[in-house]
């Protein structure tokens, strides 16, 4: 009996420790959870443009070598996601802003209604608010998020709204301290909690037409994010993370092993080094850049945009100090020539074209080759920039006169065709569509030549000398400028129509409704006299590629040169 009794005991005894070793071993363990990430998919529900990548050891070119592949697209996306939610045990979807908006003509002539959709089908769970959310309003962004249908009915049959979140812990009502959009979320990944605070960048009242947002403030990002992490550390999350509508430019590979990312410039930088040290990862946006890099040991991430990169952050969690102990990322390439698109996601694809096809199809123009909206060969100038301000003075001319027109770079949302095809090209009424889709009204002023010459300047404002915010000119002006010049000197010998800028005389000025706004940071085009509306930006740009026909290959590219000392460069 005593027998039994010790060896009872020593049984006891022997359970309880190993319960405790047990959960000693539980509270040092670790877990992992991997947050994907999308950004500025602007509706791309297909995209098709080759995206110039940095191969790796798994592409078929040597590592290290710039490729170009066709990528992206919802379809070609669902199944990249579908592959890696599989490859790892606990995971979310969460966007960086963007996700709507300055999109192709299928996705916008049906309101991007389908992109909400295809987005729900994704399941994402929330995203930061971006800029062209609000291209069309408030009033819209709202009843896009809720799924009311106006009167005449949506466009997509069955939309019912955004069943993800939309954050913006910077968007305020004018004269409230009320969050004008949902701050953060707390989300189960796992079995650990998550808080995720979003924010777009503060310089949406330069990036969307004034009236759209006029009765919005956007607080500075980094003091808004931060005033939520003690509220979300009282509830316990393991971790925080940041989606914030704001980035940089990089030059170097979607994928830095060192996280290094020498050369990485702009917001993102100054805005990460501001936030509280218990934020973990920014997931970010804006520049449609792809990189994974660590500011000031936090990792910063983005993955392009249209859907041609899947982002894939993964945080280890200490279980016993209920933190983040390392952060790692991996942008995934969406290539076509590799991965078998998903058939029920295909199907919402070849829905929104075949129900837009029509119109899209309209043929506009045969051309020699295709017009690109970015400068070639080191050039300031590019062929679609200046044929777009070239169609909208000749409208204005058309409409009672025009001595000069500007055109915005960020406005042109595409090459005419996209894709960069070799050689001659059909032009459709889709492609006119997608390298201009925000619909704005051409908007004449009088300035004077010294307001001409400030808006110029203003190109070089807040930017880097090799970074300017492009304003792209009609054929009735030429100037040069001087990256070594200070910036009242940067700017000189102006002609217009052939003759040096008159600092007092008013000159008649056409440009689009954005910038007529002050858009793009362009405030002098707001001190603009006798302002009048004269047309819309599509229908001139139309018209004047009809006219001009194959003659469009001929545009000169060398408006504005570049001059350093004696030496001019184009």
């Amino acid at each position: 009996m005593q027998k039994s009794k010790i060896i009872a005991s020593l049984l006891t005894v022997s359970l309880l420790a190993a319960c405790a070793s047990n959960q000693v071993a539980d509270k040092s363990a670790t877990t992992d959870i991997t947050i994907f990430s999308i950004n500025d998919f602007h509706g791309n529900l297909q995209a098709s443009q080759p995206v110039p990548y940095t191969a790796t050891k798994a592409d078929p070119a040597r590592p290290g070598e710039k490729i170009s592949v066709p990528a992206g697209g919802y379809a070609y996306l669902t199944s990249k996601l579908s592959e890696r939610r599989k490859a790892v045990a606990n995971s979310i979807l969460v966007g960086g802003g963007d996700l709507i908006g300055a999109s192709p003509m299928g996705s916008a002539l049906m309101k991007d209604e389908p992109v909400i959709e295809a987005m729900n089908r994704l399941d994402l769970s929330a995203t930061a608010v971006g800029n062209h959310e609000f291209d069309n309003g408030t009033a819209d962004l709202m009843r896009r998020i809720s799924g009311n249908c106006p009167t005449a009915g949506c466009a997509y049959q069955g939309f019912s709204g955004a069943r993800f979140t939309y954050l913006g812990a910077n968007v305020y009502e004018q004269g409230s301290s009320t969050p004008w959009l949902t701050p953060y979320v707390i989300r189960q990944v796992g079995d650990v909690k998550v808080g995720f605070i979003g924010a777009v960048t503060s310089d949406v009242p330069n990036l969307v037409a004034g009236d759209a947002v006029k009765h919005l403030r956007f607080e500075d990002e980094a003091t808004a994010i931060n005033r939520y992490v003690p509220e979300l550390q009282k509830q316990g999350v393991a971790a925080i993370v940041v989606l914030i509508h704001e980035g940089a430019i990089y030059k170097g590979a979607e994928n830095d092993p060192t996280y290094r990312c020498e050369g990485l410039q702009g917001p993102i930088i100054e805005i990460s080094k501001k936030l509280d040290r218990a934020i973990s990862l920014v997931v970010s946006g804006h520049s449609h850049q792809g990189y994974t890099c660590k500011i000031d040991g936090r990792l910063v991430v983005q993955g392009r945009s249209y859907g041609s990169f899947l982002t894939e952050s993964t945080l280890t969690i200490d279980r016993n100090s209920n933190t983040v102990i390392k952060a790692v990322a991996v942008n995934h390439l969406i290539d076509q020539q590799v991965l078998k698109p998903d058939p029920a996601a295909q199907v919402l694809v070849d829905l929104v074209a075949n129900q837009t096809a029509g119109l899209r199809q309209r043929p506009i123009v045969n051309l020699n080759a295709p017009l690109l909206r970015a400068a070639e060969g080191g050039a300031f100038d590019s062929s679609l920039g200046n044929i777009i301000a070239d169609a909208q003075l000749h409208h204005a001319q058309h409409m009672g006169g025009g001595d000069i027109a500007f055109m915005n770079a960020g406005g042109i949302r595409s090459d005419l065709p996209s894709g960069k095809p070799q050689g001659a090209v059909a032009i459709n009424y889709g492609d006119l569509y997608a390298a201009q889709p925000f619909g704005n009204n051409l908007v004449r002023m009088r300035l004077s030549g010294a307001q001409v010459l400030g808006l110029l300047q203003q190109q070089w404002e807040g930017r880097s000398i090799d970074d300017p915010k492009k304003l792209f000119v009609s054929h009735t002006i030429t100037y040069s400028w001087d990256p070594q010049a200070t910036a009242e000197k940067r700017v000189s010998s102006v002609l217009i129509k052939g003759k040096p800028l008159d600092m007092n005389q008013q000159y008649l000025v056409v440009v689009n409704s954005f910038l007529a706004d002050g858009g793009d940071g362009f405030s002098i085009l707001k001190q603009g006299k006798e302002r009048e509306i004269v047309g819309r930006d599509l229908e001139a740009f139309e018209s004047y590629v009809r006219e001009q026909g194959s003659k469009l290959g001929e545009v000169r590219r060398d408006r504005v040169k570049r001059v350093e000392g004696s030496t001019a460069k184009p």
